[in-house]
């Protein structure tokens, strides 16, 4: 039997691993002052000095993110991403292999079923949050518009500010949960494979299984 025969593919540009980082702290800020906004951590700090930089913070991570997904969405193939039987047919194969229940798992191309619906969703929450983000916010943004007069049919729709609260407040938690999944995914792979995944996404370079090779 042929020896397995891998070879280096610089997989991630660089202008995608910026990108992918720039969402990456984005997210981190917004998780951080989002929840310092609706429960002030830092005693005596509720009102004052503090609590404007969180929002102003809050408030420039969240632009800066819907940047980065523009060009994301720009300069990507999104149609990857998008939920299809060939995707979803073969999300056990690649459950079982993290949850130790297999030793291999099909090969894949950039992305493997989990990880093109868990992006593709993350990208929906995404755009809930801008949406119930500028909801919630009482001002105008940049000058150019009244957020409230722009979007408080979000709130309408909705039933109301605080079920509009409720949900922007929910959607962070999913993001706080299944970020350490996608870290701990990312990991997994890379130890277990020894295809370089996790550092990947900061060198550009992963080992990939030439085609043919047993």
């Amino acid at each position: 039997m042929a020896k397995e025969r891998y070879e280096l593919v610089y997989e991630w540009n660089l202008a995608y691993r910026i990108n992918h980082w720039v969402r990456a702290i984005a997210i981190f800020v917004l998780i951080f002052t989002g929840y310092y906004i609706y429960a002030p951590f830092i005693p005596g700090s509720e009102g004052g000095y503090l609590m404007s930089w969180m929002r102003f913070l809050h408030f420039l991570s969240m632009y800066i993110l819907i940047l980065s997904l523009i060009a994301y969405i720009y300069f990507n193939d999104i149609g990857a991403l998008l939920p299809r039987w060939s995707l979803i047919r073969d999300i056990p194969d690649i459950l079982g292999y993290y949850l130790f229940l297999k030793d291999t798992h099909k090969d894949y191309e950039r992305f493997n079923p989990l990880q093109a619906l868990t992006y593709f969703v993350w990208g929906l929450l995404i755009i809930v949050q801008i949406f119930t983000g500028f909801a919630l916010y009482s001002g105008s943004v940049f000058g150019l518009f009244d957020s409230q007069a722009a979007f408080g049919w979000v709130n309408r729709l909705l039933g109301g500010m605080p079920v509009t609260r409720l949900i922007h407040f929910a959607v962070m938690w999913i993001f706080i949960i299944t970020i350490p999944v996608h870290i701990y995914m990312g990991i997994l792979k890379d130890l277990t494979d020894r295809d370089r995944t996790f550092t990947s996404i900061f060198t550009g370079y992963k080992l990939k299984k030439v085609r043919g090779s047993q």
